[in-house]
C-alpha cells in the first residue's frame, strides 16, 4: 500500500514538473511572437506615407495604360 501511495505522489509530481516546463516554453514562444508582431507593426507604421505614394502611382499607371490602349489601333502600321 505504501508503494502505491508513493507512485501516485511521484506521478503527480512528474506531471506538475512537465506542466511547468510546458508553461515556460509557451511563455517564451508568446514573448517571441509579441516581439515579432511589434516589429511588423512598427514597420507598417513607417510605411504609412509610402502607401499613398504607391496608390497614386498605381492609379496614374492605370490611367496612362488605359489612354494608350485607346490609341493602339492608330499606332499599328499594318494595312487594314
Amino acid at each position: 500500500m505504501l508503494g502505491a501511495a508513493m507512485t501516485d505522489q511521484t506521478d503527480t509530481r512528474d506531471r506538475v514538473i512537465k506542466l511547468e516546463s510546458d508553461l515556460r516554453h509557451l511563455t517564451d514562444s508568446v514573448e517571441s511572437m509579441s516581439t515579432k508582431v511589434t516589429a511588423m507593426h512598427d514597420l507598417l507604421q513607417q510605411a504609412r506615407g509610402a502607401r499613398w505614394l504607391i496608390l497614386t502611382a498605381a492609379a496614374l499607371g492605370g490611367f496612362v495604360s488605359a489612354k494608350l490602349a485607346a490609341f493602339m489601333p492608330w499606332l499599328t502600321f499594318t494595312p487594314r
